[in-house]
């Protein structure tokens, strides 16, 4: 769009799960075709609070903020920018207008009639499935919780929509960082986080001496959107979710030390890996915020509430994990690619003033220590290697197969330090092989070893045994692990239209 053009900022990225980036070509031609270009001067008013609704506008360059009036006063719910589209609830409805839509500088936008809007979605059904989907999502974004004064300090708050924004919609610099800026007044930062104005300087001040953010007339400026992580990890000293049974997701970056990187590559890594993370967990519904989470340098221990259940986790996270370190690899050199080994487990989980402990979490660290998932890394092109417990497995890979398939998972049974352990892996990047059947997995007793096996393997080899008196498909590693069918590569991901 011509005024689109005149009017976008370098800054201004429409984010890849926004509505108008969410549609197909043929339903953003419809969508043009029904539209009438506007631009909207800074301050004005694209809707008002209470008033019947008569349109539709999908933001196509500039920001703006959606308000209610609360006692007389101004309370932003939230700010939107480039693909966004506003007033789409009040024209399905037929209802009158629940906020107040102003224009935070300049913005354009494409205005589609309230009446024409409901046509286009009769004649592109998948459209409403777009726009229930950003439903689920506000509703996590829009948590009242957040809002509340007695909830959180200001400076956490405005950490937490200053991150969540920039991540979805900042730029990344080639040092790793992502910035962000936004045409906004200390004022209405303040009616952002529902706080005074003298707090909210309070909080920008300090984080303007140590170089985080940058500010100037109605601008706004995140520096590196990383570093606004530190004051949302200023938690109460004992979780609510301490004690109670919560997943458990461990990360590490395989070769994080590797000699072909230096340590400007290693931060490259480690920026890309927390924006990979935060994606994957956001786009399965997962929010990143309101989980809990350990840097470990090379890698992240995060554990997720009780709330949220497992499913969610491994699936669809897995597989958007996978595509997140794919499209990172392709167009990475050696020295940033990211091979990753991940983890996941169930169980009590505890938290005190020094971290976390119970052992849940020792068995999750075992888990992504296997020798066997080590050594597959060593030996694959895989993104990632993921070793699920047998309990994860059994009561949520096995019971429904979505974006994961768990038939391209393997069981192993392995000892590591004083843990005996049973758990799936599997590997994304190379074939998928079907898994065998429960009776190709179960180990052959000890007599049916070769003698080469029974006196041990050269560290790090696997070789398939020579056929027993009983025919049993599979090999030890390290004489001490058993695994029961073919080493399986691979993943199952479908994309959808």
């Amino acid at each position: 769009m011509g005024t689109s053009g005149v009017l976008a900022r370098r800054w201004e990225h429409p984010s890849e799960r926004s509505f108008w980036q969410s549609l197909v070509e043929a339903e953003r031609e419809a969508c043009s075709r029904l539209a009438g270009e506007q631009v909207f001067r800074s301050g004005a008013v694209l809707c008002r609070e209470g008033e019947a609704s008569t349109h539709v506008i999908i933001v196509r360059s500039g920001w703006i903020k959606v308000a209610v009036h609360l006692d007389g006063r101004e309370q932003i719910v939230t700010v939107r920018g480039t693909g966004d589209v506003v007033g789409e609830r009040a024209a399905l409805t037929r209802r009158s207008r629940s906020a107040t839509v102003t224009a935070l500088g300049d913005v354009a936008g494409l205005v589609v009639p309230a009446g024409e809007f409901r046509a286009l979605l009769e004649e592109h059904p998948r459209i409403l499935e777009v726009l229930e989907r950003q439903d689920r999502e506000r509703l996590v974004e829009d948590d009242k919780h957040l809002f509340r004064r007695d909830a959180t300090a200001v400076e956490y708050r405005l950490a937490y929509l200053l991150r969540e924004l920039a991540f979805r919609r900042g730029e990344r610099t080639p040092a790793g960082t992502t910035t962000l800026t936004l045409p906004i007044s200390r004022v209405e930062v303040a009616h952002w986080v529902d706080a005074d104005a003298t707090e909210v300087d309070r909080a920008l001040d300090g984080w303007r001496r140590s170089g985080v953010v940058r500010t100037a007339r109605r601008s706004l400026t995140v520096v590196d959107a990383g570093r606004l992580e530190e004051p949302s990890r200023r938690r109460p000293e004992t979780a609510p979710w301490s004690s109670l049974n919560c997943s458990i997701f461990f990360t590490d970056v395989v070769g994080f030390s590797a000699a072909c990187r230096n340590e400007g590559d290693r931060q490259e890594v480690r920026g890309a890996l927390y924006e990979i993370l935060r994606q994957a967990f956001e786009e399965s519904g997962v929010s990143w915020t309101e989980c809990y989470h350990e840097d470990r340098g090379d890698g992240v221990l995060t554990v997720i509430p009780p709330t949220i259940p497992t499913r969610a986790v491994a699936d669809p996270l897995l597989a958007l994990l996978t595509a997140g370190l794919r499209r990172h690899n392709r167009r990475s050199s050696a020295a940033v690619r990211i091979q990753l080994r991940a983890a996941l487990h169930v169980g009590p989980v505890y938290r005190d003033r020094e971290g976390l402990n119970g052992d849940a979490i020792i068995h999750t660290a075992r888990m992504l220590d296997a020798p066997l998932l080590r050594e597959a890394m060593k030996t694959s092109d895989a993104d990632l290697a993921f070793m699920s417990s047998d309990h994860v497995f059994q009561t949520v890979i096995r019971q429904g197969p979505g974006l994961v398939d768990p038939e391209t998972f393997q069981r192993v049974d392995f000892r590591l330090k004083e843990s005996q352990i049973a758990a799936w892996m599997h590997l994304s990047g190379t074939p998928v092989h079907k898994m065998p059947s429960a009776a190709e997995t179960v180990p052959p007793a000890p007599d049916a070893r070769p003698a080469a096996q029974a006196t041990g393997v050269e560290r790090g080899a696997m070789s398939a045994p020579a056929p027993p008196a009983r025919q049993v498909t599979g090999f030890f590693f390290n004489d001490a692990v058993w695994v029961g069918g073919d080493l399986v590569h691979g993943d199952k991901i479908i994309n959808s239209p």
